[in-house]
């Protein structure tokens, strides 16, 4: 038994050490971000703006031409600002408020994924009367936003 004790101390104490994640140092490495992670994180921070302020020009502008949107896994919702125009245009000028919030982020490349948290007055300004939670992907090629992928 004493043996056994041992082994597992012995055994945990050099995964400790190899392992990054329990290191001081993992925080410093996982903060480091790549000039493509930060502009990545800069256009969907951009979009976020757009989106809060519903100012349809500077949110369209945000998308690639082509730009595709899913519905996890792989369920193709629609295809191009024509159809993204349709699906925003209208609540931008109809919603009294939009909020968007990210509340946790995770970048990877060019893929931004967030955590988020959206308010929306339909029928007052300032009256919230829809709150959702949800968590987006954002593929970033060349400066704009290429693919979204919505996980409900």
């Amino acid at each position: 038994m004493k043996y056994l004790l041992a082994l597992i101390l012995f055994t945990y104490s050099v995964m400790g050490n190899a392992n990054p994640a329990l290191d001081d140092q993992a925080s410093k490495y996982q903060l480091a971000k790549t000039e493509q992670e930060l502009a990545a994180e800069v256009v969907v921070d951009k979009l976020i703006q757009a989106y809060n302020a519903q100012n349809i020009r500077q949110f369209l502008e945000l998308y690639a031409e082509d730009v595709e949107f899913y519905m996890y896994p792989q369920t193709l919702m629609f295809t191009g600002k024509e159809k993204l125009i349709e699906r925003y245009g209208l609540m931008f000028k109809k919603m009294h408020c939009l909020k968007a919030t990210s509340i946790k982020r995770v970048t990877h490349g060019s893929i931004v994924i967030d955590h988020e948290t959206s308010e929306i007055c339909s029928k007052e300004p300032g009256v919230v009367d829809k709150r959702s939670e949800f968590v987006t992907s954002y593929q970033v090629e060349d400066g704009k936003i290429k693919k979204v992928v919505f996980f409900r």
